[in-house]
């Protein structure tokens, strides 16, 4: 599915089928939506102000360290309806 064949959904449309209740990297996201992992990470912030999705950061478990290399990456899955930990329903 290229950007050209999906211009007329909005990226909510886009990533909520593909959020579950596990946690996700931005990178899989993106390879799995065949689209840039910023443009996804961006998308993915709008949604985390939007309240829609969760983020945690972990460390980041691929290969040796080496520069240039994140030391940390978010991880994101939907937020769970329900009471949030405040009390307000979500």
């Amino acid at each position: 599915m290229s950007d050209f064949e999906t211009a007329g959904a909005s990226w909510d449309d886009r990533l909520l089928p593909l959020l579950t209740d596990e946690w996700q990297s931005a990178d899989a996201l993106a390879a799995r939506l065949h689209t840039k992992h910023f443009t996804v990470l961006a998308r993915l912030k709008d949604m985390l102000r939007r309240n829609l999705v969760e983020r945690r950061i972990v460390p980041n478990a691929v290969g040796k360290k080496h520069a240039g290399r994140p030391l940390q990456q978010a991880e994101f899955r939907r937020v769970k309806l329900g009471r949030s930990p405040d009390g307000e329903r979500r």
